[in-house]
């Protein structure tokens, strides 16, 4: 049975996780999925921390399409990935392995997912869903695992390219450290609305969803996908340092940062969500819904801003190894 937090599975997720951009050989995989298994719903699913991430998909409900991601907690996908093995759904009424929430929010009855093994971790699963009972058969998971090998191909091919060593290890401490401290104030800044949402979300079987301002949600928008350009040149400022430092803070460093990039990923579901309430695409019911299946993505927030002191005291430590 894998560990679902197990760093070395999380590290192999890194490179295909900071690509955000629609993937053409991934996508054709799933309509093959889809078609294959004469299913409405397929998926390309990454287990990270907090969520499942869709890479890829296809027949989802509108929320879904916009969020691309739903809690791990109530994936079939992380059964996939803990037992390193295929699952086959055929009735999920009736049948106590799998978690109810989303069959109860989405209909979801049948379910077939093969494994996405790469170099040696389950980093996720290919799968198909469908809203009806039925039995898949053996053929539907041989032709799934045949796909899950072109699947894996690609994550194993998106590659990020090194960039090679421009600052001394002064000046990249520094630049790390200005950095890191400008990302905390960013997440600080948009802590309120993160729980005003989640409010929203946990009472939303009680009560319609409390409104949400839209500048308060425009500015936490602005404010995260500024993070993410910061958090792309602040991994990239930590990898040449640990490749160039002897301070053993350095390798922590690197390591903190990569865990915050994986964050603010587990946190653009709720972005995404945001950003269809401003520009018109969903309703604040349909967000609220959506939020509600993705709420374990509320965490990396507390993760990230964890992920942000450690890169602080790391750098604080470097200083002293290397003076």
């Amino acid at each position: 049975m894998a560990d679902l937090n197990d760093p070395a599975r999380l590290a192999e997720l890194h490179h295909v996780l900071l690509r955000a951009d629609a993937d053409a050989l991934l996508d054709a995989c799933v309509a093959r999925a889809a078609e294959l298994a004469g299913a409405p719903i397929a998926l390309v699913s990454l287990v990270i921390r907090h969520i499942q991430l869709f890479r890829a998909h296809r027949g989802l409900p509108p929320e879904l399409c916009v969020s691309c991601a739903t809690s791990r907690s109530n994936s079939f996908c992380q059964l996939v990935v803990r037992d390193e093995a295929p699952l086959v759904v055929n009735d999920a009424l009736h049948d106590a392995r799998v978690p109810t929430e989303l069959v109860e929010q989405y209909g979801i009855r049948a379910y077939a997912g093969v494994p996405l093994r790469v170099r040696g971790h389950v980093v996720g699963s290919l799968c198909v869903i469908d809203s009806a009972p039925r039995d898949f058969g053996q053929h539907v998971v041989e032709g799934l695992a045949q796909l899950a090998a072109e699947v894996v191909a690609r994550i194993e091919a998106i590659e990020g390219d090194a960039p090679p060593p421009r600052l001394a290890a002064e000046e990249r401490l520094a630049r790390l450290e200005q950095t890191a401290r400008s990302l905390q104030t960013a997440l600080g800044a948009i802590a309120s609305v993160l729980a005003g949402a989640q409010s929203a979300a946990a009472t939303l079987t009680e009560a319609p969803p409390a409104a949400l301002s839209p500048d308060d949600l425009r500015a936490a928008v602005g404010c995260y996908r500024d993070m993410v350009a910061i958090v792309e040149e602040l991994t990239e400022d930590a990898a040449a340092l640990a490749r160039t430092s002897p301070a053993e803070a350095a390798a922590e460093i690197a390591l903190a940062t990569r865990s915050l990039a994986r964050d603010l990923v587990e946190a653009a579901p709720l972005v995404r969500l945001a950003e269809g309430v401003l520009q018109g695409t969903l309703d604040e019911g349909a967000a609220a819904r959506a939020a509600l299946v993705v709420r374990d993505a509320f965490e990396a927030h507390e993760t990230a801003s964890a992920a942000v002191r450690r890169i602080i005291a790391g750098v604080e430590r470097a200083r002293a190894e290397v003076s």
